[in-house]
């Protein structure tokens, strides 16, 4: 049959994608949405639009009923799963089916199959795959975990993304893990059946892309590296992987082929892996009956755009025999609204700004473009524009952005400067950790592996990237001190904010503060976000221009609009400064070649009723009180659980930051509560 009008069962980023691929085959699109969704990007683009009802959005996009309910209100003929949700519920695949649908995905047999870890892994070894044995926690005995399986992976069943996945190095934390892992799970995918298997540490994650037809054809397109990971969620994505070398290769792709004809697969679907380098030796992991967030890479290697290829096959149409022949390298960043530093939490708030540099392509597989363009291509996909709201609802990522070039290092180095450049605001995100893991020695010798960020050094790998400016600025300028880029971020806030007026007719403002005889010089004070510091900078102007007090170096070169131009010994740099108003501060956010730096103005009469308890501790974000391990009057002793927050689809654990009684607990399990809430005041000994 021919597709008219296809419904994406998802949102954000992963239904703009399949949109894209819409357009370019002349399908109709539909897309549903939640209430906190309705000024998403994805609504604005999609033909038709369908509001799911519900008062939990985080649940609205896992209601099989309500999305069946759409498709017939849009008439479509057709219904696309995206990634993530539902994506890989066997039900949700029979009920299009049942409802006179095409489904594009593989059938509800082989998802049911595939969906159970436990069952897909035993399926694999009788195919002659090599697997890791498990560990049988089902009972609730764990006494039959010996201390020679320490240390273990406690994994979801269902579903994936590192939702529902626990490592655990001592006996003495497993029960917690279990428990921990079983909420999360039912939570993400509605189903809390978890497993164990032996960790491996310094393994790498390697995962192959299958695409096959209704008619026996089988592709295998390369190799995906997704060795660097953050709480089991990938964050760096590249192909081909640089640690297989060509019988290894072989071997994977062998594997990845016998596992999709095993089980008679049809459409896109990736075969995950984990490699021991040191043994030359692969296990299966599990099959995703899906396409990965990371499929954009193997789509600019190949020049295929898998998107198209699955709605093609579920029309059933015919592969050809092989598949075009890679070309290059990709790698791929994920962008998230995080603070690594702060045990990933995630970020919420408005995207004042945001816009990569360079980028040429969006959404789209490049295909003939990349081949005919010898120095790479830089492509974004992403589920936000500049403006846009990043809530507590769902996942923390923002983009992703892809490079491909004909060398590996040209790949890496195009990614990390996009990323470098890139001009953020409002929110935070783990910006600065992508642009040094690009740069590591680690990533540029292809020596990543799955525990490097547990092992890492975070505040330092995660440092803002102003703090290399310095060293670098002050080494390319010849300056004993190098370039405070911190400093003159602030200088620039200062000056664009004293500015009045933009383009031709600044010349005829008269900007605030200007005097007519020598004065006492304006003065801000700003505080940097990204650190514990307070900068205080001071400007005048004069028929002569603008003299920056207490700066020996920097000449103010020029400024227009919300960019400023100063000049330090002889090299000239360019701000470009974006204000946001959140909530009760100011935030001002500078970007240059230096590195960007967060800003909050800080008032020069601040609310003297802006206070707290002491010993309070603060609701990291906003969220769902989802468990409460102590009550009031309880001693804690520091490190010790005190209840569980759920923002964002994962569990972030509030834990006693020293010995002390809890005074006071002012929220209760299933409450929701606002970013700086007081969750629990703690006297201390």
């Amino acid at each position: 049959m021919t597709i008219s009008r296809l419904l994406v069962a998802n949102r954000g980023e992963i239904a703009r994608r399949v949109f894209r691929s819409c357009r370019d085959l002349g399908i109709s699109t539909a897309a549903v949405f939640s209430d906190a969704d309705e000024g998403s990007p994805h609504v604005a683009e999609a033909d038709v639009a369908v509001r799911l009802p519900g008062n939990a959005p985080s649940e609205t996009y896992l209601r099989i009923d309500l999305i069946l309910q759409a498709a017939r209100a849009a008439g479509v003929d057709a219904v696309h799963p995206g990634y993530g949700f539902l994506s890989e519920n066997a039900d949700f695949a029979a009920a299009v089916l049942d409802a006179g649908l095409t489904w594009v995905g593989p059938s509800p047999d082989v998802i049911r199959e595939m969906g159970s870890k436990v069952g897909a892994k035993e399926r694999m070894a009788k195919a002659g795959v090599p697997v890791l044995a498990d560990i049988d926690v089902s009972s609730g005995d764990l006494s039959e975990v010996g201390d020679g399986d320490f240390p273990l992976l406690v994994k979801a069943s269902a579903g994936g993304g590192g939702r529902g996945m626990r490592a655990v190095h001592r006996r003495a934390d497993l029960a917690e893990a279990l428990a921990g892992a079983a909420s999360e799970a039912g939570s993400a995918f509605g189903d809390s059946t978890v497993f164990c298997e032996p960790l491996l540490e310094h393994a790498k994650h390697i995962e192959v892309q299958v695409l096959a037809d209704q008619h026996g054809t089988i592709w295998i397109l390369g190799e995906r590296e997704c060795s660097l990971q953050r709480r089991h969620q990938k964050v760096i994505e590249e192909t081909p992987s640089p640690a297989i070398d060509a019988d290894v290769r072989a071997q994977l792709s062998d594997a990845a082929r016998a596992a999709a004809a095993t089980i008679g697969y049809v459409g896109a679907g990736t075969v995950e892996f984990l490699y021991d380098p040191v043994r030359r030796g692969f296990f299966f992991l599990e099959m995703n009956t899906r396409l990965q967030v990371e499929h954009p890479v193997t789509e600019c290697l190949f020049g295929v755009d898998l998107v198209a290829q699955q709605i093609a096959v579920a029309e059933g149409a015919r592969l050809p025999t092989e598949p075009p022949d890679p070309r290059g390298y990709a790698v791929e960043a994920r962008l998230y609204a995080e603070d690594p530093r702060a045990g990933w939490r995630p970020q919420t708030g408005r995207l004042t700004r945001f816009e990569i540099p360079g980028v040429n392509e969006r959404f789209r597989a490049p295909g003939g473009i990349r081949r005919a363009a010898a120095t790479g291509l830089l492509r974004l996909d992403s589920g936000v524009e500049s403006g846009s709201v990043v809530g507590v609802h769902y996942d923390a990522m923002l983009a992703k952005v892809i490079a491909w070039a004909p060398s590996r290092d040209e790949a890496l180095r195009r990614l990390a400067t996009a990323l470098a450049t890139a001009r953020i605001s409002g929110v935070g995100t783990n910006r600065d950790l992508l642009v040094r893991l690009l740069r590591s020695p680690e990533m540029l010798a292809g020596t990543t592996d799955t525990g490097l960020l547990d092992r890492a050094d975070l505040a330092e790998l995660a440092r803002p990237l102003a703090l290399d400016a310095d060293t670098a600025a002050g080494t390319a300028a010849g300056t004993a001190g190098g370039v405070d880029a911190v400093a003159l971020s602030a200088l620039a806030a200062a000056l664009a904010a004293s500015a009045v007026g933009a383009g031709p007719a600044r010349a005829a403002a008269v900007p605030r503060g200007w005097r007519n005889v020598p004065s006492q010089p304006q003065r801000s004070s700003y505080r940097w976000r990204d650190g514990d510091r307070t900068v205080d900078v001071g400007w005048r102007w004069t028929r002569n221009g603008i003299v920056a007090d207490g700066f020996d170096e920097p000449t103010v070169a020029g400024i227009t609009g919300d960019q400023v131009a100063l000049e330090v010994a002889g090299v000239r740099y360019r701000f470009e400064v974006t204000v946001s108003d959140a909530g009760d501060e100011l935030q001002v956010d500078v970007s240059s070649v230096l590195g960007p730096v967060a800003l909050v103005a800080v008032p020069r009469f601040p609310d003297p009723s802006a206070s707290i308890p002491p010993g309070s501790l603060l609701a990291p974000m906003p969220g769902t009180v989802t468990r409460v391990a102590v009550a009031a009057g309880d001693r804690v002793t520091s490190g010790d659980l005190v209840l569980v927050l759920e923002a964002m689809k994962m569990e972030h654990p509030v834990h006693a930051p020293t010995d002390g009684i809890v005074e006071s607990l002012p929220v209760s399990a299933g409450q929701q509560v606002d970013g700086g809430s007081v969750l629990a005041v703690l006297t201390t000994d």
